[in-house]
């Protein structure tokens, strides 16, 4: 059985047939699902380099435990995935990784007009920004691909209803918790621009604490600064950097809540030059500084 998810190549947006997961053992293709596709499948080795898909996606460990390196900027990153940990890729963003071992595999797809239909309420929703997550464990997200696949595997025996609840609990789950504060304000035409902003995104995500430069930035975007910092700011509505910063403060906000760990040590684990640099840009954020956000 041939994959139905759609690789494209992220220079060019055409349809990269090139790019096969590998034997796909399980498949929604005909139970006629809107929205949501989930496959099972096995490989002796994975290589896409420079792909994307228009598809929020989501690739679940079913196996034994194995290497997977990922592309992260100009470099690669080795994590070790065991039973059950996931790989989360919002819809756009390019991705290049190796696993060349023996591996089996879900591999879960969610059109974003699913998460728009999702949140009504929510007009804008459509431009929210998320970020890519590696080696993932969660065990909400986990059961809801599980009961997807296993009803996959029934023959949609529950009938469509039971399996576009269970995408509306997906496309909840993932906006609660890989969405990001920002949303890009750029029409969906532009897909390239979308797609290389996304991909910076999930840059910033992953270097946070690391002193970036806007050369970095414009690298990963394949942009001039100029341009680069022109179209971010027309789609975010604020500098890279007013970005990175307002990032940092709501990642150290979440460690003053949960951990008890001195102030000068957050703002220095959070690229801040000192608690005083901290302080200061927290307040201007927040509206109080880091001690009384915590008591």
């Amino acid at each position: 059985m041939q994959s139905q998810i759609n690789f494209v190549d992220s220079q060019t947006l055409q349809p990269n047939p090139e790019v096969n997961p590998g034997r796909i053992l399980v498949s929604s293709q005909d139970l006629g699902w809107e929205g949501i596709h989930i496959e099972k499948g096995e490989n002796d080795a994975f290589n896409p380099d420079d792909v994307t898909i228009p598809h929020h996606y989501f690739a679940m460990n079913v196996g034994p435990a194995f290497a997977w390196e990922w592309r992260d900027g100009q470099h690669f990153r080795r994590h070790r995935y065991e039973p059950g940990d996931l790989w989360v890729n919002p819809a756009g963003v390019p991705f290049s990784h190796r696993i060349n071992t023996y591996n089996q595999f879900v591999l879960l797809t969610l059109d974003p007009t699913k998460v728009v239909e999702a949140f009504p309420e929510q007009p804008l929703i459509a431009q929210q920004a998320f970020r890519r997550s590696h080696r993932v464990r969660d065990r909400h997200l986990q059961t809801l691909i599980q009961a997807l696949l296993v009803e996959a595997e029934s023959g949609g025996s529950n009938g469509k209803l039971y399996a576009d609840l269970l995408g509306t609990a997906v496309a909840t789950h993932f906006v609660n918790h890989y969405g990001t504060e920002a949303t890009l304000n750029l029409p969906p035409e532009q897909r390239l621009e979308r797609q290389r902003l996304a991909q910076v995104i999930d840059y910033i995500e992953a270097h946070l604490t690391e002193d970036l430069s806007l050369q970095d930035l414009a690298i990963v975007s394949g942009l001039s600064k100029f341009h680069f910092s022109r179209l971010f700011k027309q789609a975010f509505g604020m500098t890279p950097h007013r970005y990175l910063m307002q990032r940092r403060v709501e990642r150290a906000a979440l460690v003053l809540k949960r951990e008890d760990w001195a102030i000068a040590q957050v703002a220095q684990q959070f690229g801040f030059a000192d608690q005083s640099h901290f302080t200061r840009v927290f307040k201007q954020m927040k509206g109080v500084t880091p001690r009384q956000f915590r008591q």
